[in-house]
């Protein structure tokens, strides 16, 4: 099967700082390029992807995400390496990109498809289900300019996804979108996917990325620092940022919407972690029903006030199973002080069925900017349950007849109509 995608060896180089002004000061300075003067978004990343395979790619804001779906669909151009995509691609990569806001949604459409590659007889045949899918009917013949961001993800992602692309390319603006419009986008990726289409989406949303994707890649600072299956991507995304917080430059990283990109500061490590049965002794293997105590040690170097703690169970496709934090359940957690050794414990009822599960724990911060630290496998445990039962949780189902009678027998009269008449 031949290769959809090529991306050999491919590095880009973006120019930081003020612009020289002057044609003699680009002269003078041809030969003298200042590596500070410089920031390469990605280095040396190479994959290839056949018709029919997903990738997801995930990382911490400017790792190099979106310029992959950039140097992709040949908005930008790599600064060294070889990239080739065989077959019509589609991409949606920034909101509203290829619509003309003073054009309506109906004329977008026929513009958009156009420039997707589209004839205008294509796009006529596939008009009213890219109208069906972005549910903005009512609106269809006003200025997109006048539309939300999510009408304009709906309307972006419609077209995108009806041009039957041999390449999708998706970017983190689904993320606008409600919940059920991005089921329905999901959806749609799978049938894509089933009918041969290849696919990279670049997001935030682990699940998304696991729900989709058979294969993912971990960017950190430009560098590809993962590539495999996609179901253990979030703990190698874990692991390496917990191994980065080391670096004195992780401090400085900005706190808005940290917490989301799972940036550690290591102000706070965790170390051993242990499952023990009722009778103190570890374990990985429990019955359902079982009580269990999750032991976590955590070395403070720093003053933690009031941190929240977390743990998560988690099945292998990374289906979260249950998650509890401190801060929903309105817990108040003590101050650690600085070069303080603690056990923390907690406590949980394994009502699971048979199968093998990941526990997950962390420390963050007491205003959820950042995490102490995060294990997102830091054990893993099976479950075996004897009830002939099936689903992730036993819910003890009972079973008893309350009672019995006579029930209404339908007969029919003489024109064909049903009535109900009571049996004695």
């Amino acid at each position: 099967m031949s290769l959809s995608i090529q991306f050999d060896h491919v590095s880009k180089r973006y120019r930081i700082g003020r612009g020289i002004p002057t044609l003699r000061g680009l002269l003078g300075r041809r030969n003298t390029l200042q590596p500070d003067k410089y920031h390469w978004a990605l280095r040396s990343v190479s994959f290839e992807l056949r018709a029919g395979e997903s990738l997801g790619v995930i990382g911490p804001n400017g790792a190099g995400k979106t310029t992959i779906l950039k140097l992709l669909s040949r908005v930008t151009f790599p600064t060294s390496g070889n990239i080739k995509v065989n077959g019509r691609s589609s991409a949606l990569i920034e909101l509203g990109a290829g619509f003309h806001p003073d054009l309506t949604g109906r004329e977008n459409i026929y513009l958009n498809g156009t420039i997707l590659g589209l004839r205008h007889k294509e796009i006529e045949a596939r008009f009213d289900q890219i109208v069906e899918f972005a549910g903005i009917g009512q609106y269809l013949d006003t200025p997109v300019k006048r539309y939300s961001s999510g009408m304009y993800a709906r309307l972006g992602f419609a077209v995108a996804a009806h041009v039957d692309p041999e390449v999708l390319l998706v970017d983190e603006v689904l993320a606008v979108g409600d919940m059920a419009f991005r089921r329905k986008c999901y959806e749609r990726m799978l049938h894509l996917l089933e009918n041969g289409t290849t696919l990279v989406l670049v997001s935030h949303d682990f699940g998304a990325i696991q729900k989709v994707c058979s294969r993912c890649l971990v960017l950190y600072r430009g560098d590809l620092a993962y590539d495999g299956p996609a179901v253990e991507a979030v703990a190698a995304y874990s692991n390496l940022l917990r191994t980065a917080a080391s670096e004195a430059s992780q401090a400085n990283v900005p706190e808005s919407g940290a917490l989301k990109q799972m940036v550690m500061t290591h102000g706070a490590v965790i170390g051993s972690v242990h499952m023990l049965h009722a009778d103190g002794k570890p374990g990985f293997s429990f019955v359902t029903g079982e009580t269990v105590r999750v032991r976590m040690e955590a070395k403070f170097h720093e003053r933690a006030p009031s941190p929240v703690l977390a743990c998560t169970v988690r099945q292998p496709d990374g289906l979260i199973v249950y998650n509890f934090t401190t801060d929903w359940a309105n817990l108040q957690t003590p101050d650690f002080e600085a070069d303080t050794l603690a056990l923390i414990e907690y406590t949980l009822e394994l009502n699971l069925l048979s199968g093998t599960y990941h526990l997950g724990v962390d420390l963050a911060y007491a205003d959820l900017s950042r995490y102490y630290d995060r294990l997102d496998r830091a054990a893993d445990f099976v479950v075996t349950s004897s009830n002939d039962v099936r689903g992730i949780a036993d819910l003890r189902a009972a079973f008893n007849v309350v009672g019995t009678q006579k029930a209404r027998t339908p007969s029919v009269d003489h024109v064909g109509s049903t009535r109900a008449e009571q049996t004695d």
